[in-house]
């Protein structure tokens, strides 16, 4: 593991301008931007890669029962431990594009709140160099 990737920065669905150039992010922050993307991406509508995208949105304006938590924490999972596959694999074909930072190590914790028109979604996760790192997830009603 002798290289860093990148990314391009993004910030609220726009790409990040730095001075006359755009923002890159790597390491934690690229693994954060990177979930971030995958969490709020609409499941399946990436032609390139149908496993990409969470559900979160479904879970929006309709009943909050006692399983709507149960039924969030486990698509929130369900996406992480998809993440990782997908490095897994990429770390298995061509190990020297990542460095430890920017993989998912653990999924520490996920905490999720709902409202009627809010999912609400706070994940800890751990690099494989151990930085712990947070992220909030927040679908709404536009």
């Amino acid at each position: 593991m002798r290289t860093t990737s990148y990314s391009l920065a993004v910030a609220n669905g726009d790409l990040v301008q730095k001075g006359s150039g755009l923002a890159i992010v790597h390491g934690i922050d690229k693994l954060k931007q990177d979930l971030e993307l995958w969490m709020t991406e609409q499941f399946g509508i990436d032609r390139f890669h149908p496993t990409m995208g969470s559900t979160l949105q479904d879970h929006i304006g309709g009943v909050i029962n006692a399983t709507t938590q149960s039924e969030v924490q486990s698509e929130v999972l369900r996406v992480l431990q998809n993440y990782q596959a997908v490095q897994h694999r990429g770390l298995q074909e061509n190990p020297q594009l990542y460095s430890l930072s920017e993989l998912l190590y653990s999924i520490d914790d996920i905490q999720v709140a709902l409202s009627y028109d809010t999912v609400l979604v706070t994940i800890k996760i751990r690099n494989a160099e151990s930085t712990q790192a947070s992220l909030v997830i927040a679908q709404s009603l536009l």
